[in-house]
């Protein structure tokens, strides 16, 4: 297996990162001394039985090498999904939170996550596709003109799932009705970076089928799927409306509401204090008093202008 490399900017030397001697993958933290000095990967450590290295034959110890673990964790390397497509590099503490993320990497259904009645894995690629051919009621759904459910009751549990593409990107809707802590929540997840997922923002629409005028509107912003919908949930940083609320969007055991997502917003401007002190000070007495009196200075109006002939 080919060894990683790391740059070294000042001298432009390329140094590759050492393989464990047992495994041969490149190494990784914590990295385990035997009695002579040889290191060994975490996993090859716990798997030796008896503890002896594999090198000198000598115990091993539980001194660690803290500093090939130190170069190892600032080296920067490839994302382990180069092969498939993948151009990011990184430093090695990072590898892990960007393969969570990482468009490349093997993806569920994200139905069977919830629902657990598919077991498809694919690439981001595909899993349109897979929606197209498996669950088409669950995409293809102008989520801008709005969605209507059927058999929505405030007294059951319900999940409804949507996957929505716009442009390039994939987002995620879900709505759930949880009768335990008697709510409805909304959310919209993108499927890939939390960058990309910052940039965005989402709005959801619900109009009451009881009464037209009767609306709500939830502005958030759009979270990643490298967390569940349930977390998302109790953070509680997404649409959530009472049910007893809800009960009154309800008619015939139908509900509709719809969905748009917006590439960036404006951040709002911070209140300034220092300036807003300012405004609310008194005019500066020198110049609205009357040098000799003391008193307020008055200004006479201009009157009306003349034009002349």
């Amino acid at each position: 297996m080919a060894k990683a490399k790391v740059g070294k900017k000042a001298t432009g030397v390329a140094m590759e990162l050492p393989e464990c001697p047992v495994c041969f993958e490149t190494m990784s933290a914590p990295i385990f001394q035997c009695q002579s000095g040889h290191s060994l990967c975490n996993s090859c450590t716990k798997n030796l039985c008896p503890s002896i290295c594999p090198m000198c034959r000598q115990a091993m110890t539980q001194m660690r090498n803290l500093t090939l673990e130190d170069i190892i964790a600032k080296a920067n390397v490839p994302c382990p999904n180069k092969s498939f497509g993948c151009v990011y590099t990184m430093v090695t503490q990072e590898v892990d939170d960007h393969l969570k993320e990482c468009i490349f990497r093997v993806m569920t259904c994200p139905l069977g996550a919830v629902f657990g009645k598919c077991s498809w894995t694919g690439n981001l690629k595909e899993i349109m596709n897979h929606f197209k051919e498996r669950h088409p009621q669950n995409c293809n759904v102008n989520m801008e003109t709005g969605v209507e459910l059927s058999n929505v009751s405030i007294h059951e549990d319900e999940r409804f799932l949507y996957l929505i593409q716009q442009g390039n990107l994939l987002f995620i809707v879900t709505m759930k009705i949880d009768t335990l802590q008697k709510v409805v929540y909304w959310v919209v997840q993108h499927i890939g970076s939390k960058k990309t997922a910052q940039q965005h923002i989402y709005e959801i629409h619900i109009t009451s089928k009881q009464d037209p005028r009767r609306q709500v509107i939830f502005t958030d912003h759009c979270y990643n799927d490298t967390l569940s919908a349930d977390a998302v949930y109790r953070l509680g940083k997404c649409g959530i409306l009472p049910l007893e609320m809800f009960s009154h969007f309800i008619l015939n055991k139908k509900i509709s509401f719809k969905a748009v997502i917006k590439r960036g917003a404006p951040k709002p401007k911070k209140f300034d204090k220092s300036k807003n002190s300012n405004e609310n000070k008194q005019p500066n007495a020198s110049k609205n008093t009357n040098p000799k009196t003391g008193n307020a200075q008055r200004h006479k109006s201009p009157g009306p202008a003349v034009l002349k002939k």
